[in-house]
């Protein structure tokens, strides 16, 4: 009787163990975003890839205010800017990916490739984000998240996440 509770016992911590680890598993950790580099805690040894898309604003007199901008907007006031597209496939330079600072406009050890359907450029630094313009970030979370950023004309960085919910519907 006695060794039927130990192991109800030791089976219930093992679910519990399990289901709090897989809890813990799927939280998205913070990305930090800069309008020089990303540190991305999501990555690992199998998800370390990201894109980075200029985006412009699909009307000439269309315009999101900065201080008021919602996930629905951005969705339907942005479009993609075919002649900025790439994509980096972090390679591990010893560094965890999860500690990694990957650098617009510095050599990270690896190649940013265009638009693949568009081009076969590849680039060794990015170069630096440019004033007045929206960038959107892909691949940088567990969940699917998209990180719009915004840089004014005084070099300011405005960054708006948008989760799934939002884009499954557009």
């Amino acid at each position: 009787m006695m060794i039927k509770k130990i192991i109800l016992h030791l089976l219930a911590g093992s679910f519990f163990l399990l289901f709090a680890f897989s809890c813990n598993r799927n939280k998205e950790a913070k990305v930090t975003i800069t309008k020089d580099y990303v540190i991305n805690p999501n990555w690992d040894k199998i998800d370390n890839s990201f894109d980075i898309i200029r985006m412009k604003l699909k009307e000439n007199n269309d315009t999101i205010n900065l201080n008021r901008v919602s996930p629905s907007e951005l969705l339907q006031k942005l479009e993609e800017d075919t002649s900025f597209v790439y994509h980096a496939n972090v390679l591990f330079n010893g560094t965890e990916y999860s500690e990694r600072y990957i650098y617009f406009n510095r050599d990270n050890g690896f190649l940013w490739w265009g638009n693949l359907y568009k081009s076969n450029s590849t680039k060794k630094v990015l170069g630096e984000l440019q004033k007045n313009t929206w960038y959107l970030l892909t691949g940088l979370s567990n969940v699917k998240t998209l990180y719009y950023l915004y840089i004014d004309t005084h070099d300011n960085l405005y960054s708006f996440k948008v989760s799934a919910s939002h884009w499954t519907n557009y």
